[in-house]
């Protein structure tokens, strides 16, 4: 079975020059953790999750162990502070810009390999040759296909 197959090909995406309030907000309208992201021509620059937005607004010293009591810290005022910071960035600076990218005629196995070598998210971005955005497949997405054919709904073609 092929990418092509299985992909979701009615995607919600983000603009490079998007604030990141707005994607925020796209996301959590539309009920996703992850957006690609473009460019004005379509062609997939990156992609921005809750993830990554994320890691922006907590401080760094905080993720690295420096801070010898973190149960002590003024948890909340730093996190707000951080977000408020974070999400009035432009999509740039916090998206990330290497994706897992796969192509159409990539097999089943190849990309459910590729989505778990990669480890960062569960989505990969179907492109064509000149990477614009034609679907999008997660791990369920696999999952799902692979208890239809368990269950005899489909034929493992």
């Amino acid at each position: 079975m092929l990418a092509e197959k299985i992909m979701v090909t009615k995607i919600t995406t983000a603009h490079i020059d998007d604030r990141v309030c707005d994607v925020l907000k796209c996301m959590r309208d539309a009920k996703l953790r992850m957006l690609p992201v473009v460019d004005d021509a379509g062609v997939v620059v990156g992609v921005v999750s809750t993830f990554s937005i994320m890691e922006n607004v907590v401080p760094s010293y905080i993720v690295s162990g420096d801070l010898n009591q973190i149960s002590y810290a003024p948890d909340m005022g730093i996190l707000r502070k951080h977000y408020l910071e974070v999400i009035e960035k432009d999509l740039l600076s916090v998206m990330e810009t290497k994706p897992l990218l796969v192509k159409p005629g990539e097999s089943l196995l190849s990309t459910a390999a590729a989505l778990t070598a990669f480890g960062k998210h569960e989505y990969a971005l179907v492109v064509d040759e000149e990477k614009h955005l034609i679907g999008v497949i997660s791990a369920g997405d696999i999952l799902d296909r692979l208890d239809n054919i368990i269950e005899g709904v489909e034929n493992d073609a």
